[in-house]
Parts: structure tokens; sequence; C-alpha cells
């Protein structure tokens, strides 16, 4: 989304034991392909696959989290770190438009877009994306330095009277394919307890 961008100046992070590391550097993978704690320890010492307590208990666990967190964002492999995106959550009722978001960068960085800045201003629908309802609006906002970016994170954007935090896309993005990755675990313990060949989700 951000090309020609120079990679961030920050050494990159150590693994720790059972999380993903996340790349700063722009156009690295975010997160390694690693196994969080929680996953490895659901292969751990699990009772045979024909243990009718135990088809249960993974059948009741995938019911459970279906309830909890019924749309997860999918992701057919491990998402891009994008160091230079921000992100604004807002509330589909709010229905903002480009216009206004532009605006409120202005009002922080006057000639945002015109100085170049601000490369771009992206809407992300995440009920649309999710197949769900009730979730929040992303507003993506990519910026072509570091110095601009420390500067809207701390600032945040005003609209309509209101303070709109900025995020780091990155770690909202870490955060869905963490939820991804544990859905897709325990769908998988679901199929092998059944005795079934896991398969892709639609």
């Amino acid at each position: 989304m951000s090309g020609g961008m120079q990679p961030e100046v920050e050494p990159p992070r150590s693994s720790t034991k059972g999380h993903p590391s996340m790349h700063r550097e722009a156009g690295a993978l975010l997160v390694d392909l690693g196994t969080p704690e929680e996953l490895q320890t659901w292969s751990l010492g699990r009772p045979g696959k024909s243990s009718k307590q135990y088809l249960r208990q993974v059948i009741a666990e995938y019911e459970a989290l279906d309830r909890e967190l019924p749309c997860i964002r999918k992701f057919p492999t491990p998402p891009a770190a994008q160091p230079l995106c921000l992100c604004m959550e807002t509330s589909p009722e709010e229905d903002l438009t480009h216009l206004e978001v532009l605006e409120a960068l202005e009002a922080e960085l006057p000639g945002a877009m015109e100085s170049g800045r601000v490369s771009s201003i992206r809407f992300e629908n995440m009920n649309v994306i999710c197949g769900t309802a009730g979730r929040r609006d992303r507003w993506l906002i990519t910026v072509t330095d570091f110095q601009t970016r420390s500067r809207l994170l701390r600032s945040g954007l005003r609209l309509r009277g209101l303070a709109h935090p900025l995020l780091r896309h990155d770690e909202l993005l870490l955060g869905d394919y963490r939820l991804h990755l544990r859905r897709s675990m325990v769908r998988r313990r679901m199929l092998e307890a059944l005795g079934a060949e896991p398969t892709e989700e639609d």
C-alpha cells in the first residue's frame, strides 16, 4: 500500500516463547509462522480419537468459540507488515465520508495530501469482510514517514466534535490473525476427532 517507503529504523524484536514475533520492515511478513503457546498445548497429551468424552469436548469447544466469535476474519496467508499504515475505528452509525476524514487530517497536518505526508485514505467495512454485523468500520491512513506517523499516533483525529484515536494497523491485523489461528486449530481438532480430513474453510 505504501510503495517506495523507507524501512522503519527499529531493531527487530526477538521472539518470545509461545508468541509469534512482529516484523516492522515494509514488505515483511507481519507474523512469524511459529505456533502460539496456547495452540501448542492443545496438541499435547490429548486422548485418543475414539474417546467419546474427547469428542464431546472438542465439539463443545468449537461451538463455544463460534458463539463467542461468530465471524472471524480469514487469512489465506500471514498478513504483510504495513508499518506506515494507521487505523481509525468508527461505528457504522457514524457513516463518515472520505472528505470528513481528509479534513480532520488537514486540521492536524495542513497540506497533508499535497505535501505527500499522507499517501492514501482507505475505508474498510469490517462487517462485509467478516460477513457479520456490529463490527466497527476501519479507516486506513497511510503516511510516508515515521515522523508523521508518530505525530498522528499522539494526536489522533477529531471528527464531528469527537476525538478518535489512531492505532497501528499492524497491531490490529495481528490480533485478527491470532483469532483466525485459534479458530482454525479448534476446527482442525474437531474434524480429526470426527475422523474427517481437515479441509480449508469456505
